[in-house]
C-alpha cells in the first residue's frame, strides 16, 4: 500500500462518534454525554463542561449513561471538571451505568473522589 493509498481510507470526521450537549434546571448544569469518548473527541467535552462551568451552576452533572467507550482522555476530563468545579465551589456529580463509564471510572478510583449516581435524576436530587 503506497502512502497515497493509505490516506485516501482517513477517517474524514474522527470525533464523529460522539454528541455532547448541556440542558440547564434551573442552577444545575447537566451535560450530556453519547458515543464514544477518546483522544479524538475528548476536546469536545472538555469544552462543554468548561463552557458550564463558566456559565456559574450551582451544581454540574456530567451524565455519561449514553457513553459507549471512555478512555483514559474521558477521565483526564472528570480530574479536570472535579479540580475547576472545586475552586468554583460548585458540586460534581458523575452518571454512569453501564460498563463502559462505570468500569473505568472505578477502576481508576474517581468514584471515590466525585459521587456517581445511576440516572440524572438521582444526580441532580443529590
Amino acid at each position: 500500500m503506497s502512502s497515497a493509498d493509505f490516506s485516501t481510507h482517513a477517517d474524514p470526521e474522527p470525533a464523529a462518534d460522539v454528541a455532547v450537549d448541556v440542558e440547564w434546571q434551573g442552577d444545575a448544569a447537566s451535560v450530556l454525554v453519547s458515543g464514544e469518548i477518546d483522544m479524538l473527541s475528548s476536546p469536545r467535552l472538555r469544552e462543554a463542561v468548561d463552557s458550564a462551568l463558566d456559565d456559574g451552576p450551582r451544581l454540574l452533572v456530567i451524565d455519561l449513561s449514553e457513553v459507549s467507550l471512555f478512555a483514559s482522555a474521558g477521565l483526564s476530563v472528570l480530574v479536570a471538571a472535579h479540580e475547576r468545579a472545586t475552586g468554583l465551589d460548585v458540586g460534581l456529580r458523575i452518571v454512569a451505568q453501564g460498563r463502559a463509564a462505570l468500569r473505568p471510572i472505578q477502576a481508576t478510583g474517581l468514584d471515590r473522589k466525585m459521587p456517581v449516581f445511576e440516572t440524572r435524576a438521582e444526580a441532580l436530587a443529590g
